[in-house]
């Protein structure tokens, strides 16, 4: 194995507290969670350096999302005198002997287990999980993890977010109600004291919205009570519109070109959208509106994280459009300005595509504002206030059903969900007080929000999550509502903030794991 040279990058207060937790951590598994943007690779790689400095263990192994990040990774590591395989195949169990380690993916593991584990018996192997809730898709791949990487003499498992196991419990991490419990965690809010991660607003976007379901028109704003199938076609209308999506992207882009001009001259833009013939279009839209051509990165291009790449290096390019690619893990810090063009509606994914745009950056002057354009769904517009109040997060995944192909691949018929109709409204920016008053204060505090925006949101949680209750337990709405009466002693309209969020507590319990109600 290489010289292994001493280490010699500073770390940040955080990394050292955790480097020290995990010394005198006792067991095999050691779970962090620290906010996107923060420095989770380099405190692993700090993690990684002692233990082969001291010979705790041989070899390093690295199990990242996607192939992306195995180099990702291995560059990072390079950095600081560890030199990581990222293209070791299943053919091999370990790397060449001048590696410290490789890099993999989890779909390498899980698909050839017993060759990893080869490779982690023949020599004592630290493992590095990043994002390890990739691993939670069924208990095939939990299975596979185990067998693969039981032998490892420890495993540090990294993650951007908290993440619940509703369904089959990920291995190494220990849970408590169905909740990871990290043995070291470091939030949003101390990596915005600590001035590590840039603040972020949320322009939030109303409007008219027009389609047709099973035969019949419907028309809606986001403000307007529907069941939670409409809300999907609502929210999907307005991402497939030109009339509404156009005005959104037209805003961003203005808001980019401000940044470019007055702050930062690389600034980037970002678009996630919601899969990849909408990637090409969403392409195509923005070369309309702001008369440039944005790069476009979708997983069946085999180039695409060569597209990636280039546009984190080159600050002649504004935007960027995705699908999934840059959703956590890929690392472009010049990017400021976001669109959240899709119809993915859990808070994990929702704050991955947050942490893409809180990175700071040594030669920006702060506060280093981040903005990140969306509509103002009410699961969304949730999301995006409890990041704006900086508060621990337990993560809501609300189902949503698979999504139709709307780009001429479709049989129409009167059953059929079409579009017809968008326009796009400012309504709010979610968090600009707070920003505005943090750019005046050494420390940024967060400025409580008004009582009544608070329960409006919280209600507007309520109502959608007593529908998916509903629906998936087959319980009315006025059983339910009762039964809610019953255990926290007040109706909807006269809850006390703290009702309310018992309220949506049990709501969140009944939708994971079946309504219990006995009346």
């Amino acid at each position: 194995m290489r010289i292994l040279p001493a280490w010699n990058s500073p770390l940040r207060d955080w990394q050292r507290r955790a480097c020290e937790t995990v010394r005198t951590h006792q067991k095999t598994d050691f779970l962090a969670t620290a906010t996107p943007a923060a420095g989770k690779t380099r405190f692993a790689l700090r993690v990684a350096h002692e233990f082969l400095k001291t010979g705790r263990a041989l070899r390093l192994l690295v199990v990242c999302p996607t192939s992306h990040l195995r180099r990702q990774w291995a560059d990072a590591a390079g950095a600081v005198g560890l030199q990581l395989d990222p293209a070791l195949t299943n053919e091999r169990a370990w790397e060449a002997s001048d590696y410290h380690g490789a890099a993999v993916t989890y779909q390498h593991v899980c698909s050839s287990p017993e060759t990893v584990r080869r490779g982690c018996l023949a020599k004592p192997t630290l493992v590095i999980l990043d994002e390890l809730h990739h691993a939670g898709d069924g208990k095939q791949w939990g299975r596979a993890l185990k067998t693969a990487l039981e032998p490892a003499v420890f495993r540090l498992i990294l993650s951007g977010t908290p993440f619940r196991s509703d369904n089959d419990a990920i291995p190494f991490v220990r849970y408590v109600q169905g909740e990871s419990q990290p043995d070291f965690s470091y939030g949003y809010s101390e990596a915005l004291c600590d001035g590590v991660c840039r603040p972020i607003l949320f322009p939030s976007y109303e409007g008219e919205l027009t389609w047709v379901s099973k035969g019949r028109e419907h028309t809606a704003t986001f403000e307007d009570g529907l069941p939670i199938d409409r809300r999907r076609e609502r929210l999907k209308t307005a991402l497939l519109q030109e009339s509404w999506l156009g005005s959104v992207i037209a805003d961003a882009h203005e808001q980019l070109v401000r940044v470019r001009r007055e702050e930062q001259p690389d600034a980037g833009g970002l678009i996630v959208t919601m899969d990849q013939d909408h990637a090409r279009w969403v392409t195509d839209l923005v070369g309309r509106v702001t008369g440039g051509r944005a790069a476009v990165a979708v997983s069946d291009d085999p180039q695409a994280s060569g597209v990636i790449d280039t546009f984190a290096g080159d600050r002649r390019q504004q935007w960027l459009v995705a699908v999934n690619m840059v959703s956590e893990g890929v690392d472009i810090p010049r990017l400021r300005v976001g669109v959240y063009g899709t119809n993915v509606l859990t808070e994990m994914y929702f704050r991955q595509v947050v942490g893409r745009f809180v990175r700071m950056q040594d030669h920006v002057p702060k506060p280093q504002r981040a903005w990140l354009y969306l509509p103002k769904d009410p699961i969304l517009a949730h999301y995006a206030w409890r990041i704006k109040e900086e508060r621990d997060h337990v993560l809501e995944d609300i189902p949503l059903a698979g999504q139709r192909d709307l780009f001429g691949r479709v049989t129409v018929s009167t059953n059929e969900y079409r579009p017809l109709m968008a326009v796009a409204r400012m309504d709010k920016v979610i968090g600009e007080e707070d920003v505005e008053r943090s750019s005046r204060s050494a420390i940024a505090v967060a400025q409580p929000v008004a009582l009544h925006e608070l329960k409006q949101e919280l209600r507007d949680l309520h109502r959608l999550l007593v529908a998916a209750v509903a629906r998936l337990s087959g319980v009315d709405h006025r059983r339910l509502n009762a039964e809610l009466i019953a255990r926290t002693g007040s109706r909807i309209d006269q809850a006390t903030v703290e009702q309310l969020r018992k309220r949506i507590r049990l709501l969140e319990q009944w939708r994971d794991h079946g309504y219990d109600g006995k009346r």
